[in-house]
């Protein structure tokens, strides 16, 4: 079974809405968000573009994984201005044409699922092509200088009176990945789920090249979502690119 099929059913218990990312998102722009229209990138099953469509002009949430779009479809189904589809990220340009988006946001390690540099590059490139003139790329990964470097093979567990969910990497350098290797716990049956993918473990200076040779060319990093500064020891790793 697919990794995000079988944790669809508890991917809110997981990762909850954070509420920052919608700050984050709106001070990128010093328009107002209800003349802005946004691209939500793995959107999985929609709280984040659910939430943005309250305020923003237009609101499109893509995934792959059919089960979570059908649950974002089903929830917004009453919104106006969001819509969700089953779609790639590297075939944006095909699937929305130019300067579609004010805004595209691709946060919690989507960019990394991934499976080279060169398709990294080609979403990078495809952001670029459907962005507006002065449109927004923003995206979160995990900090891996912080993994490599610090030989971190494991991220903070994360657990509520629903689930525990534990968090491993493994490292191959000669690759270039880690294997993200994930024990979901239920903990009213007490049964387990567990995975194992492979991530692109992409640093920030291949990051910054990268973005530099799709386009764009102002380019900041960040720690937190509360913009400050990204450091060595920082967990995320957010970008604002234009």
């Amino acid at each position: 079974m697919d990794f995000y099929q079988s944790i669809s059913k508890y991917y809110h218990h997981i990762f909850p809405l954070n509420k920052m990312q919608i700050s984050f998102i709106e001070n990128s722009h010093s328009k107002p968000s209800s003349a802005l229209s946004v691209l939500d990138i793995g959107c999985a099953i929609g709280d984040l573009s659910l939430e943005l469509a309250n305020s923003y002009q237009k609101v499109t949430g893509i995934d792959l994984d059919k089960g979570m779009i059908d649950q974002a479809i089903e929830k917004g189904k009453n919104m106006k201005h969001l819509s969700f589809c089953l779609q790639n990220m590297l075939e944006l340009e095909t699937a929305f044409g130019k300067e579609a988006f004010d805004t595209i946001a691709c946060f919690g390690n989507t960019l990394v699922h991934l499976n080279s540099e060169e398709e990294i590059l080609l979403f990078f490139k495809n952001a670029k092509s459907v962005l507006k003139e002065e449109g927004k790329l923003l995206f979160q990964i995990i900090n891996y200088d912080r993994i490599i470097d610090q030989n971190i093979n494991h991220l903070p567990t994360i657990e509520n009176d629903t689930i525990r969910f534990e968090r491993n990497y493994t490292y191959h350098p000669e690759k270039g990945k880690v294997d993200f290797e994930t024990i979901l716990t239920i903990k009213e049956s007490n049964s387990k789920i567990k995975n194992c993918i492979e991530l692109m473990a992409i640093k920030k200076s291949t990051l910054t090249q990268m973005l530099q040779n799709a386009g764009f060319n102002h380019i900041s990093f960040y720690g937190n979502f509360k913009r400050e500064p990204l450091t060595e020891n920082s967990m995320p790793l957010i970008v604002e690119a234009y």
